[in-house]
């Protein structure tokens, strides 16, 4: 009875573990961006940083920055 409950517990252990390696070995075999998809990325993240610089610039000067209301 005792041996039973051994091998059981050990393959219901292994079954766990191939279970999650199998999980994560699928999850990690997806292709990445492509290289046209990133350089895109990186185009459209240099324009918005672009954008919020010039929106920063057309902003009033504050009096006491960094002293609340």
């Amino acid at each position: 009875m005792v041996l039973f409950r051994f091998r059981m517990k050990k393959l219901f252990t292994r079954s766990i573990l191939i279970s999650t390696l199998l999980i994560a070995s699928i999850g990690c075999a997806g292709p990445g961006p492509s290289p046209e998809q990133q350089a895109r990325e990186a185009d459209q993240q240099k324009e918005a940083e672009r954008q919020q610089k010039e929106f920063r610039k057309s902003l009033p000067t504050v009096a006491n920055p960094g002293q609340g209301w």
